[in-house]
């Protein structure tokens, strides 16, 4: 978590910052929000819930619930305050946001494509699920028992790196030695 700012964001530029920061990113949870603005230090964590109340009670956002979290999006009514308050804000910060959302926006799409969650199901039984999807339609799914937790965390934290080409492989074997489609 960022340190809190040496100057406070006016009320004005929290919110204008928060809206920016939606247009670049796109429809995103609130913990990716708090990544963003917090590893970039475009504001601190307090702002930027403060601004998203704020926001959701104006109009300017909607949030949707989601397993454990919430995605929040720009209305119309958000876009069009950006289009009249834009030149009050703070041109380094959003700068910035134009800079790093990209980065951001690819992350979470790696994300969203390859997952892998762990769950317990027995007194020594882990259950690794791990899988590679193409927008909504899953391409592949293991789902893996694991005697400890040390090893399930592994299988999980491993898979990111590796999903690709275990199922590169797998399409290879099963199609009789056959490249893949790409």
């Amino acid at each position: 978590m960022t340190d809190l700012p040496k100057r406070r964001l006016g009320e004005v530029e929290r919110r204008l910052l928060t809206l920016y920061a939606l247009r670049a990113l796109g429809p995103c949870s609130n913990m990716q929000l708090i990544t963003f603005v917090g590893e970039t230090e475009v504001m601190n964590y307090f702002d930027l819930q403060t601004a998203l109340f704020e926001l959701l009670q104006s109009g300017m956002v909607d949030k949707t619930a989601l397993t454990g979290d919430d995605r929040f999006v720009l209305t119309p009514q958000g876009e069009e305050a950006i289009g009249l308050f834009e030149t009050r804000a703070v041109t380094s910060a959003t700068s910035l946001i134009d800079e790093k959302a990209p980065d951001y926006r690819a992350r979470w799409q790696r994300e969203r494509e390859v997952f892998a969650h762990i769950s317990h199901e027995g007194q020594h039984e882990y259950h690794v699920k791990m899988g590679v999807s193409d927008g909504d339609m899953v391409l592949m799914q293991l789902d893996l028992s694991l005697p400890t937790p040390a090893m399930a965390e592994r299988f999980r934290a491993a898979w990111q790196e590796e999903a690709q080409g275990i199922y590169d492989h797998i399409l290879h074997r099963l199609s009789g030695g056959e490249d893949a489609p790409s």
